[in-house]
């Protein structure tokens, strides 16, 4: 017989020596048949989720394998860098900055930050478009340098890379842009939810901070991609990693009033987070590019080097947050950790060590809510335990610095089991994130792309503002003249008048006949050879559009944003003047 023809298999040559590549063309062809792309893409989901867990569990292997390496010889990483020499705390973190700054310069790509900011861009501005090889580097290095030692999150890597893998299934096959935003939220909310076995939380993390919006039709492709990726991250042999919490019970009124006293704080240490790295970041993107590799080493240098000192900086903190809940640390180092992770996570953030930013906020929430409750006992003792106040502060950190307070709730309680907490820590979490958007527009993930300049998407607004009337918001407070008011009246009537308020010129039965604003009138006034002869008819503006009771506060949004007026006169069917409605009014209604 002759040769086979190039590319085509032996009869019997089985489809494991074919390779992947086969595989995965079988697969996209399979795929490209089913009918319809809203059952390609309901297959995408599950895909995507299948992925996001496969990933986890490989990079959850090599973090293993990466700490056991770098730190050698205990049961825990927090152990084994207590046993470690000074020596190898320094080079240990050292040599995973050198290695982050050789693969930057290699591979000429950016491996620098958290990736969350990165993919809310890529939802909004990019179509859901990412590189699944830039991706599994910066996963990879991620994993390297948290294992070394990075005071960052391992959880960075696995949000960018089920992002990506979301995305990469989008471009392969080819389906609509709203489609492909959708798999990429589904893949970093899939990445958090297979990170802490957390698929509730990691499904409204990825609708509350990556889309915006709760609407039902993203609620279910995020928690079928979310549970998938749970699952196949459980069947794997694979370490993970679970708060063992005791029972805790802050039930009384005066336990539950607790969380909202605690709430300030916690949302000030949220907004000097935000603002911390916000301006490192800022600082250190000035160093010119040619000394910007070695801003990996001295970060990571200065993480081991504080490590001698404080063994709990290096690494995402696990086991310093779960001596926290246990009530294990004292009070002096309680009130300092919360605060050196601050200046670590930043340091090492800002400087373009890859890694996620959500395993140190618990951390700082953890210390925070434990040194406070540590006080309380030292002053009240047997008030209230520790464990319970870092249980609180958990969900008060991760809620300020997110400004997403369900999926902070549900995370915390997910990870924890901990129902006894849930009331001060609902009522926690919700303050703190109020008082921290006050505070501090842009959360931890907005922060970059403000500063970058990308425009960020308002969030939907509820239905009822579309469908508010008016007549909701009229205000009677509309200053009414006749048309043939003296010209000096008309200005005395409008410099009587309060910031932002105007003239309503109507006939004898009430009728709108047009608006005098006072910077209207600067022409006029310039003119004084004729002012005795001006009356109200002369200079009032008949252009303005005035609107009517029945109509939404969405269109009236839309007529201040068109024009100048600070207020627009409401009107009758008949046209005649029953007030006013003010675009403060309307904007306030509409935050709320």
């Amino acid at each position: 017989m002759g040769a086979d023809h190039p590319g085509t298999a032996a009869p019997g040559e089985s489809a494991a020596r074919r390779g992947p590549a086969f595989l995965l063309r079988s697969a996209s062809e399979f795929l490209r048949t089913l009918p319809g792309t809203r059952q390609r893409f309901w297959v995408l989901v599950v895909a995507t989720g299948a992925l996001s867990g496969l990933g986890a569990g490989a990079l959850f292997l090599v973090l293993d394998l990466v700490q056991r390496i770098a730190y050698p010889g205990a049961a825990t990483f927090q152990a084994q860098v207590e046993a470690a020499t000074p020596l190898r705390r320094v080079l240990a973190p050292l040599a995973a900055g050198v290695l982050v700054s050789v693969a930057a310069i290699l591979s000429r790509q950016r491996v620098a930050g958290h990736g969350t900011a990165g993919i809310i861009e890529s939802i909004w501005h990019r179509g859901g478009v990412l590189s699944l090889g830039r991706a599994l580097l910066r996963g990879l290095l991620a994993i390297v340098a948290v294992g070394a030692g990075a005071s960052l999150g391992r959880e960075g890597a696995l949000v960018q890379t089920g992002a990506a893998s979301g995305s990469w299934l989008a471009q392969r096959l080819r389906v609509p842009d709203r489609q492909a935003r959708v798999l990429v939220a589904c893949g970093a909310a899939s990445g958090i939810a297979a990170a802490y076995d957390v698929p509730i939380g990691g499904a409204l993390f990825g609708l509350e901070v990556l889309l915006g919006s709760f609407a039902l039709e993203l609620l279910g492709p995020i928690v079928v991609s979310s549970v998938i990726a749970v699952t196949v991250a459980r069947t794997l042999p694979v370490p993970h990693l679970a708060y063992h919490v005791p029972h805790y019970e802050l039930l009384r009124p005066g336990e539950i009033l607790l969380g909202l006293a605690l709430a300030p704080v916690f949302a000030l240490a949220s907004v000097l987070f935000i603002r911390v790295l916000a301006r490192l970041e800022a600082l250190l993107e000035r160093v010119p590019r040619r000394l910007a590799p070695l801003l990996p080493p001295l970060a990571m240098l200065a993480v081991g080097v504080a490590s001698i000192r404080w063994p709990q900086l290096p690494g995402n903190g696990f086991d310093t947050v779960h001596s926290a809940l246990l009530g294990q640390i004292p009070l002096a180092l309680l009130l300092a950790l919360p605060f050196l992770k601050i200046a670590a996570t930043s340091l090492c953030s800002a400087s373009g060590v890859p890694g996620g930013l959500f395993t140190p906020t618990l951390f700082m929430g953890a210390t925070l809510g434990g040194a406070v409750g540590a006080l309380f006992s030292s002053i009240w003792p047997g008030l209230v335990p520790g464990g319970a106040l870092a249980l609180i502060g958990m969900a008060g950190l991760l809620a300020g610095t997110t400004h997403a307070v369900f999926s902070s709730v549900v995370i915390i309680f997910e990870m924890t089991g901990e129902y006894g907490v849930i009331l001060p820590l609902m009522l926690s979490a919700a303050i703190a994130a109020s008082v921290s958007r006050k505070l501090e527009p842009d959360s931890l993930y907005t922060a970059p792309l403000r500063r970058r300049g990308a425009s960020l998407p308002d969030l939907p607004r509820p239905a009822w503002l579309r469908t508010t009337r008016v007549a909701a918001l009229v205000s009677d407070a509309a200053e009414r003249v006749a048309p043939t008011l003296p010209f000096d009246q008309v200005i005395r009537k409008l410099l009587s008048l309060p910031a932002g308020h105007d003239l309503y010129v109507t006939a004898e039965d009430g009728e709108l006949l047009g608006v005098i604003r006072l910077d209207a009138l600067k022409g006029t006034i310039s003119d004084r050879s004729h002012l005795g002869m001006i009356v109200a008819a002369d200079v009032v503006d008949r252009k303005v559009q005035p609107i009517t009771a029945a109509m939404t506060l969405r269109e009236v949004a839309h007529l201040f944003q068109e024009g100048e007026q600070e207020r627009l006169p409401v009107v009758d069917e008949r046209r005649r003047l029953v007030g006013t409605v003010s675009m403060r009014d309307v904007l306030a209604l509409g935050r709320f």
